[in-house]
């Protein structure tokens, strides 16, 4: 079975051959230690996808994610010899980096209304965005599937206002607060929709709604802000034939049922250290949203054994693969702090014990 049917299947909540294998990335050190290469952490973004695509296809994955397309590097304005704003109006330090594959965050540029105002607003037709997933799809063939990742309703726009501030706004300026995330919501889903005329059939936007002790806002705050532009783009793709995933890490589970009637179809990551206990999410949402995750990055994978991974993916595919709906993939993704004989052996397990009908072991 070749990997878009693997995926569609288990979206379907139908059993493919066996279990999909995700992930959101890969780490570039990763990557260079499994194949000995030496890949840029910006390889995707200034060589194409070639690289990086074949590697992810040799690991034997299913499916990735394009995940550059609203993020221009060219949009960066450098305020000083410390600090850049990226093209959403986020403060990133030049001089501190957080790993590989992501920049050093300090805060908000836009912390007024009226920073917002002035701030030029990213354009979700400029070509750039498009001709990444293009080279994506292009890279992947039919021997991967693309996942297209578009945009950030909440995250990034909290990221640009700074979290105390927009916080403080649904009280004082809730009119500001929805102003900005109907801008967001908006950018996601045209973005999305030149996406989907493109190829994609998953459009995913990443937003992180809570901690690991629980959900960042109240459930009424989601409910207000949050909710109605979530519904708005799962509308928007389904109508026009595609699949919604989110990402959100943390413990979202008291957000759960208002995720999936908003109209999500795909949830990832599962963060296993916020609470998301594989059998518990399965047990509540299993048969009404796929479940995409769940294998610990921030302690197995840097310092379990082969033997800890292994029995994690296994206890997973029990809890959550019977009957389709679920994808193996890690609790966010493959960072430079993960050992890269345990993300082998995370690929390996589930080739073997993913296979349906499920073995019982």
């Amino acid at each position: 079975m070749k990997p878009r049917e693997r995926v569609l299947r288990a979206i379907m909540f139908e059993e493919p051959d066996r279990v999909p294998l995700f992930e959101l990335s890969v780490s570039p050190k990763v990557l260079a230690e499994i194949f000995d290469t030496n890949l840029s952490s910006c390889s995707a973004v200034t060589a194409g996808w070639q690289a990086e695509t074949d590697l992810y296809i040799k690991l034997g994955l299913d499916c990735f994610t394009a995940y550059t397309q609203m993020f221009n590097p060219k949009k960066t304005t450098v305020i000083d010899q410390e600090k850049a704003v990226d093209s959403w109006g986020r403060i990133f330090s030049r001089t501190i980096t957080a790993g590989s594959t992501s920049s050093y965050y300090i805060g908000g540029y836009l912390t007024t209304p009226e920073k917002y105002e002035e701030f030029p607003w990213p354009d979700p037709y400029e070509p750039w965005g498009t001709e990444q997933l293009e080279s994506a799809l292009k890279a992947a063939g039919d021997e991967i599937y693309v996942v297209a990742a578009v945009g950030s309703i909440w995250e990034v726009m909290a990221e640009a206002i700074g979290f105390q501030n927009i916080f403080r706004y649904m009280f004082t300026k809730p009119d500001f607060v929805r102003k900005v995330l109907s801008d967001s919501t908006k950018f996601t889903i045209e973005l999305g929709k030149a996406s989907i005329d493109l190829g994609a059939e998953v459009i995913l936007e990443w937003d992180d709604y809570a901690y690991t002790q629980g959900p960042m806002m109240s459930p009424r705050q989601f409910k207000e802000f949050i909710f109605p532009c979530l519904k708005g783009a799962a509308n928007e793709f389904h109508r026009k034939g595609a699949f919604f995933m989110v990402h959100s890490d943390g413990d979202i589970r008291p957000l759960m049922d208002m995720i999936i009637e908003a109209g999500v179809d795909i949830i990832q990551p599962l963060e296993p250290n916020a609470g998301m206990k594989i059998a518990e999410v399965a047990e509540r949402w299993g048969d009404k949203i796929c479940l995409v995750g769940n294998i610990d990055v921030a302690h197995l994978h840097p310092f379990g054994t082969a033997e800890d991974v292994a029995n994690e993916v296994k206890n997973a595919i029990r809890a959550a693969a019977p009957g389709g709906g679920y994808m193996l993939c890690s609790g966010h993704m493959i960072n430079d702090a993960c050992k890269p004989e345990n993300f082998l052996t995370q690929i390996k397990t589930g080739k073997k014990f993913g296979k349906y009908p499920m073995n019982k072991f």
